[in-house]
């Protein structure tokens, strides 16, 4: 009849044994570092068998929120912000996103990051963007790799400044994408060193000063820019970027 139930699902015991574990890391019970009880006590202490004990915990080393340590023993290891970062990247990837798509998230993001960096950079981290432009303008100009490594070096040194790390995870998974993208188009886009390098030239001076506006105002620039360059480069802004 309409407005029926479905038939509740009866989960396996070893998804109940993964999903009592991941339960307590989550809520931080289970600190990073610490180890799990060996596989006899969470038999016991779970009231299952020792197969179904490592179908959970495999599982768990799976997800990548155990590793396995000396004596058998398994150690909680929650995901650092690069792991979020690079799992996320890699997905996006494969599931195909384009270029107009990697942009579009880019122009949405960036430059309210930009604005939050000319507050909340120290001037230990504007030290650093000044030797990542350093590195990129010492670079020859035929090495295409060292303009990518540089702009994105660029960008991961504002997210890592933010103090914010839900934002270091989705900007730093944005900036592995744009990496990936400019080494596609970066030899055949003139000139991209140079202008890469006046916006960062700029970006630096809005950081030094505290100017939100302007800070914000030259990452609009510096991306549009860097997306006119795959027009130059007649890039088709609906391909996936890999």
């Amino acid at each position: 009849m309409d407005g029926g139930f479905q038939p509740i699902e009866r989960a396996p015991a070893y998804l109940k044994v993964f999903r009592a574990i991941e339960a307590k890391i989550s809520s931080g019970a289970l600190k990073d570092g610490a180890h799990l009880p060996t596989e006899a006590e969470l038999c016991a202490q779970f009231g299952v068998t020792r197969s179904t004990v490592r179908e959970g915990l495999r599982l768990l080393e799976q997800t990548g929120l155990v590793v396995r340590g000396p004596a058998k023993k398994f150690f909680i290891k929650r995901p650092a912000e690069s792991d979020i970062a690079a799992a996320a990247s890699k997905s996006f990837a494969l599931g195909g996103v384009t270029f107009s798509e990697v942009f579009d998230t880019l122009a949405a993001l960036y430059p309210e990051a930009a604005r939050l960096a000319a507050a909340r950079l120290s001037k230990a981290k504007i030290a650093d963007l000044i030797a990542v432009r350093a590195t990129l303008e010492a670079a020859s100009e035929r090495d295409h790799e060292a303009t990518v490594d540089g702009a994105v070096a660029f960008f991961q040194e504002i997210a890592k400044g933010l103090d914010n790390r839900v934002m270091l995870a989705m900007l730093q998974s944005l900036n592995l994408m744009i990496g990936e993208s400019l080494r596609q188009v970066i030899a055949r886009a003139p000139k991209a060193k140079d202008r890469i390098l006046n916006a960062q030239r700029k970006l630096i001076e809005a950081f030094e000063r505290r100017d939100a506006d302007l800070a914000g105002d030259w990452m609009r620039k510096h991306i549009a820019d860097l997306k006119r360059g795959y027009e130059v480069a007649k890039v088709g802004m609906d391909e996936a970027i890999l």
